[in-house]
């Protein structure tokens, strides 16, 4: 096996050597008093990451499972759905609606640019039938931050239903759930959650139960519906709280992130992000590659950034892993494949001076 490489990418991000150790001690049985208990406090910390008194729980997958979850179990085929497309992610949502054979009123913006709530206002206004909206909090292909409290704020208003794809936000930027009016989150354990890939954390409040009860017979499928996790939940409560075999070291593993993130501090944990993010641009702007998004639309857990003229980004990138051995990642979408670098400092164990170090092998790129 070549060298690990050093990830400065959009996730998985390398965790901390604690919460990495946990994923090498022997395996425990995914049942029982003791078991359950140590799952229920690592979901009782991750709501507290979602900002809600809802409940929360761990599907075994990635976020698009998560994701998968939440529409496919809030919606049935038939039914209208909104959704704020601005990026891949954006259109990753809009397929797996349409794999549930659901309608698709897509909100738009350009790639770069956040979605605008009225826009969702006007869309509501114009299909009040509508069943769900749901929108990326971080647009990863692009790196834009979309406006999803002021969001959230229209959804309601309208009395709809609202779910967030946090996968890449969730542990890295303030989300307060239950004040932003969101039902249904998705999150995933290898971002800023800083814990190994595997596990999508769920979090459903009451409203989002609600949409969830409102057509019980969706025929969507047994293992990433919600209905199915929480009957669990309740009826094995008190020994094997969710419907499948559980990957207990990933468990434990995210248990130790959390945690540790929790000891921090979620506002210091998004300072130092926010911190990592303008030294990132200061000497990115030092060399000559200018951040794709202005400050003000500044991302605190992933940086994108204009290649050197002329010279398609897919170079660097294969320059900074065989020359530097770090892996960072090139733009996404037909326009930006070949013209943007994509950094990720979503990882816990990420300091200044990574960010430092990772400009001055940049600026080495033989152009």
């Amino acid at each position: 096996m070549p060298a690990p490489l050093k990830l400065l990418i959009p996730g998985p991000v390398q965790p901390d050597d604690d919460v990495l150790a946990v994923m090498g001690e022997p395996v425990q049985a995914h049942y029982g008093p003791a078991w359950t208990e140590l799952y229920r406090e690592t979901t009782r910390a991750l709501a507290q990451v979602f900002g809600t008194s809802g409940d929360v729980h761990l599907l075994v997958g990635s976020g698009s499972a998560a994701l998968d979850a939440c529409l496919g179990s809030a919606c049935a085929s038939g039914q209208t759905v909104i959704i704020g497309v601005n990026g891949f992610f954006g259109q990753r949502l809009q397929a797996i609606a349409e794999s549930y054979g659901l309608t698709v009123v897509p909100v738009p913006a350009p790639w770069g640019q956040p979605l605008n709530p009225a826009d969702f206002a006007a869309a509501l206004a114009a299909h009040p039938q509508a069943a769900l909206v749901a929108v990326c909090h971080v647009e990863t292909s692009t790196t834009i931050v979309n406006p999803i409290e002021a969001i959230g704020a229209v959804v309601r208003a309208r009395a709809n239903t609202f779910l967030v794809d946090a996968v890449s936000s969730l542990g890295g930027l303030p989300l307060r759930m239950d004040d932003w009016h969101i039902d249904l989150c998705a999150g995933a354990s290898q971002k800023c959650l800083g814990a190994p890939p595997g596990l999508a954390p769920v979090a459903v409040g009451s409203r989002g139960w609600q949409a969830i009860d409102r057509v019980p017979a969706k025929g969507h499928g047994w293992y990433l519906n919600l209905s199915v996790w929480r009957q669990f939940a309740v009826e094995w409560g008190d020994w094997h709280p969710y419907p499948i075999t559980l990957a207990t070291n990933n468990v434990r593993a995210l248990r130790a992130s959390v945690l540790g993130l929790l000891a921090e501090g979620l506002d210091q944990r998004f300072q130092r992000y926010r911190a990592l993010a303008l030294r990132l641009r200061q000497g990115l702007r030092s060399i000559g590659l200018e951040p794709f998004t202005p400050d003000a639309l500044l991302n605190p857990v992933v940086t994108a950034a204009y290649g050197p003229p002329g010279v398609p980004t897919s170079r660097l990138v294969a320059y900074m892993a065989e020359r530097h051995g770090i892996k960072i990642a090139g733009g996404m979408g037909p326009e930006w494949k070949d013209r943007l670098i994509r950094i990720g400092h979503m990882s816990p164990r990420l300091t200044l001076a990574d960010m430092d170090d990772l400009v001055a092998r940049l600026a080495q790129f033989p152009n």
